[in-house]
């Protein structure tokens, strides 16, 4: 029996109560090979690592390995742009000099680059973000459609342990049943001297 179970919802009228908390709920965690199923509320596996860790797809993992590396270039554009605190103050002397400078048209020049360097940084801004936004839609769409859980060790013994007592628990009612059906009324008054009632 593999640890890998598959989350499944039924009808609310097939409620059954919860493994853990003995309330009715509607969700099922059943194994991969159908040899094992209890119900489950989903609060329980989803928040609780000691009872169960999910199992993400391949897709899921690599868009959170992306999503971290796209967060920090966006933290680091914020960064350079919010420069240190006294950027403004450095912004205002720099602006003075320029208009006191007489070479103003090497001045044009540079402010058209610069124009054309903040655009290029503000595309690329915009290309970050719209990437993070995808990725976010990605993981939130990965975490709504998870259906697949592992037991965490102890949990999936004490299940193992569980299939075993009730499989011999049944074995052993089968046994006591074949013995009890096997016996013939005839042949125990035969065997056993029941004592009878005395003749007068």
């Amino acid at each position: 029996m593999s640890n890998l179970y598959t989350k499944r919802s039924v009808a609310q009228k097939d409620s059954q109560p919860c493994l853990v908390c003995f309330l009715p709920t509607t969700c099922v965690l059943y194994n991969s090979s159908i040899q094992d199923w209890f119900y489950c509320c989903e609060l329980h596996f989803k928040d609780n690592p000691g009872f169960a860790k999910p199992v993400y797809s391949t897709n899921y993992n690599d868009a959170i390995e992306r999503l971290k590396v796209v967060k920090q270039k966006l933290d680091a554009e914020k960064l350079k742009q919010a420069g240190s605190w006294d950027s403004w103050v450095n912004k205002l002397i720099s602006k003075k000099a320029s208009k006191e400078s007489p070479e103003k048209i090497t001045e044009q020049g540079t402010e058209s680059q610069n124009e054309e360097a903040k655009t290029e940084t503000a595309t690329e801004l915009q290309l970050m973000r719209n990437e993070y936004q995808r990725l976010t839609d990605v993981v939130s769409k990965g975490q709504k459609e998870l259906r697949s859980f592992t037991l965490s060790p102890v949990m999936f013994e004490s299940r193992l342990d569980a299939k075993k007592r009730s499989h011999f628990l049944r074995q052993k009612a089968k046994r006591e049943q074949d013995n009890y059906s096997n016996t013939n009324p005839e042949e125990l008054t035969s065997k056993f001297n029941f004592p009878a009632v005395p003749k007068t």
